[in-house]
């Protein structure tokens, strides 16, 4: 059943190749754009340590690799990806006259390596406990398996969430009606004025984001000689996780520092304010956005919402409690969430319902030939 569904998904994104009536998509050269004065603070890797410059060859690589292949795909012409010059962690969409640009910051890839380190999930082997005796043994199998490296699928169920929200931004900026001549969206929040066309913008970045990392889960697990679904549904359960722990370090003021002990600086709720939805308000609706989209892909998967949120949050607190040891995080997450469910539940139905009337969102749904109402 599996195999089906990825064989129609691929024979899909080719016939809609194929379809597609424009014109060659152009990858520019980044230094251009310097002398442009398109972008600017490019940020040099090449004379850095040999392991430094590792890290940044690596997300250079993947990012640019990934935008080509579905700016392709999409028939998004003059696209770039760069490395901008600041040590904060953020990466942003931005569509400047007809080019089309996805950047992170310098600090993102040091920051992101080093807060979803292998030591900080040392313990993950633990989620397995609460759970039945064959999940259980595959969390232990997944990370002892010689053909999966655990600490690169965490950390690009990650990256992949990423470049994804920020790709989907750039198609809303290519579909929208009445675009200006430049506009950057921030995957960082800025305290900036409230505007529900942004939050609504960011909502559905999140959902389309999420969905694409759950088809990396499968193309990873396809890999596998001997597949087990139990090692499959423990690699949904752990893909979630790492998107939800990335919120939750920019939610409680972690990602940006540098040496432990880490200090918390809780973002405080709120619903109509800033540039994004609050992050808790993102985590339960990529939650249940994902546990729908697992429902309706791989329903004979013996996953219901309880058991995704047990084993989700299990794994955020194994790696909470190592990387901030005296602080119970989950609790505050917790209580947060059972204090503003209400509010959360209200605004992301407004979110969604906003969504499907807004003209840019509603083309490229149409686009990626996914149903709404």
């Amino acid at each position: 059943m599996f195999l089906v569904k990825l064989k129609c998904e691929n024979k899909n994104r080719k016939e809609n190749r194929l379809k597609t009536n424009l014109a060659k998509t152009k990858y520019i050269n980044r230094q251009l754009l310097v002398e442009k004065k398109i972008i600017n603070d490019l940020f040099d890797y090449q004379g850095f340590d040999e392991s430094i410059k590792q890290v940044y060859q690596y997300y250079d690589t993947v990012f640019s690799t990934w935008l080509k292949e579905y700016a392709d795909c999409f028939g998004i012409e003059n696209y770039c990806f760069f490395i901008k010059n600041n040590n904060k962690s953020n990466a942003f969409a931005l569509r400047k006259k007809e080019y089309n640009i996805i950047g992170i910051t310098n600090g993102y890839p040091i920051l992101m390596n080093d807060k979803l380190s292998s030591k900080y999930f040392r313990d993950i082997a633990l989620a397995g406990i609460l759970n039945e005796p064959d999940i259980s043994e595959a969390y232990c199998e997944l990370i002892n398996n010689n053909y999966c490296d655990f600490h690169k699928f965490i950390l690009n169920c990650s990256l992949r969430f990423t470049f994804h929200h920020e790709f989907q931004h750039l198609l809303q900026m290519n579909f929208e009606r009445n675009n200006s001549d430049e506009i950057t969206l921030n995957e960082y929040l800025e305290m900036s004025k409230y505007d529900i066309k942004k939050h609504v913008w960011e909502f559905d970045a999140d959902r389309i984001s999420s969905h694409e990392v759950l088809k990396y889960v499968f193309s990873v697990y396809s890999k596998y000689s001997l597949k087990n679904e139990k090692k499959f549904i423990c690699m949904l359960y752990i893909s979630v996780a790492s998107v939800l722990v990335t919120l939750n370090l920019f939610y409680f003021g972690i990602i940006n520092q540098i040496e432990s002990p880490y200090r918390i600086d809780k973002i405080p709720f709120y619903t109509e304010m800033y540039s994004h939805p609050h992050p808790l308000a993102r985590c339960i609706y990529i939650m249940e956005y994902i546990f729908e989209c697992i429902m309706n892909d791989f329903p004979t998967l013996e996953i219901t919402a309880q058991k995704m949120l047990i084993n989700t949050t299990g794994i955020m607190k194994l790696y909470f409690d190592v990387i901030v040891p005296e602080n119970n995080i989950m609790n505050t997450f917790f209580d947060e969430m059972i204090l503003h469910i209400n509010e959360i539940n209200e605004y992301n139905k407004r979110l969604y319902n906003y969504a499907i009337k807004d003209y840019a969102i509603k083309g490229i749904l149409l686009k990626r030939n996914i149903s709404f109402d």
